[in-house]
């Protein structure tokens, strides 16, 4: 299969952006790769990242030539009691690190309705990115992403569920590899029953799961293995009739254009064009219709 589409794009405004990455560049190298269709995404935490992404819809009101270029963004799991922090510490605030202890549950994500109506936002990927509240041990942090998983899959404003099973910022060697725990010397150490719900999940809300390129499948910071024992698990998804959405993480600079490496995986996974989630296509986003 060809890959005509990438959903998941940081421009040079995104705190996880690289210098040298303006949108006039994004769209051309894009379009160099062969992409019809692509997207940006940085991220949406908090008020402190707010500043950023106005900078970023402003850079993509003012392209000239904005032809199959959408405006999304990335959202990440929090708790309310970060909400709450966050809250307290003003504009100023973001509580981003790795947060052991307290409580688990009360997930939330930072949208506020005028927010996504301002900047026009078309479409929703949200990600696992820490283990809230969970101790550093494998199963704590296992059950943790799965329960993100589940409420991003479900949640009404989310349309895609980014790089599920992602893993960085911890239990890394000594040159910077994660080789081992949380789950890189077995993938399978996650019960196929998570898996099953996890699927189950979106198939019944309509959330698409994202293939990613530089987070997951290509990233090189983990074990040769991983990639074979990911294709795996991508393509019980599909068994389970979960649609899909391809995005390479690219963060600069400039475009990357390593979604075009995720041919060989897609073919022998057995996803077609039939497969793949695209955004809707409408100019604004309504919160209170969700996707």
């Amino acid at each position: 299969m060809t890959i005509r589409c990438d959903w998941h794009i940081h421009s040079q405004h995104s705190p996880c952006g690289k210098p040298g990455t303006p949108l006039a560049l994004v769209c051309d190298q894009a379009r160099r790769c062969g992409l019809t269709d692509f997207g940006i995404t940085d991220h949406l935490n908090d008020r402190k990242s707010e500043p950023a992404l106005r900078r970023c819809r402003q850079e993509y009101d003012a392209l000239a030539d904005r032809k199959g270029f959408h405006f999304g963004v990335e959202v990440g799991c929090l708790r309310l009691r970060d909400l709450e922090v966050n809250d307290s510490l003003g504009e100023s605030g973001s509580v981003g690190g790795v947060q052991e202890g307290g409580p688990e549950n009360g997930l939330t994500l930072y949208l506020p309705p005028e927010l996504l109506d301002e900047l026009k936002v078309e479409y929703i990927i949200g990600g696992a990115h820490l283990p809230l509240g969970a101790t550093m041990e494998r199963d704590a942090v296992i059950r943790s992403y799965h329960r993100q998983n589940l409420f991003l899959a479900a949640h009404p404003l989310v349309d895609v569920v980014a790089h599920p099973w992602r893993w960085m910022g911890h239990w890394q060697d000594e040159k910077g590899r994660y080789l081992t725990l949380p789950w890189f010397d077995d993938f399978r150490v996650i019960p196929r029953s998570m898996h099953d719900e996890f699927a189950a999940a979106a198939v019944e809300h309509g959330t698409a799961v994202e293939i990613n390129a530089h987070a997951c499948l290509l990233n090189p910071d983990y074990p040769e293995g991983f990639r074979a024992q990911y294709r795996e698990y991508l393509a019980g998804l599909k068994e389970r009739g979960v649609r899909f959405s391809l995005g390479s993480d690219s963060h600069g600079p400039g475009y990357t254009g390593r979604i075009v490496e995720l041919e060989p995986d897609l073919r022998e996974i057995g996803i077609a064009q039939d497969d793949l989630w695209r955004p809707a296509p409408v100019n604004t986003f309504n919160p209170a219709a969700g996707r």
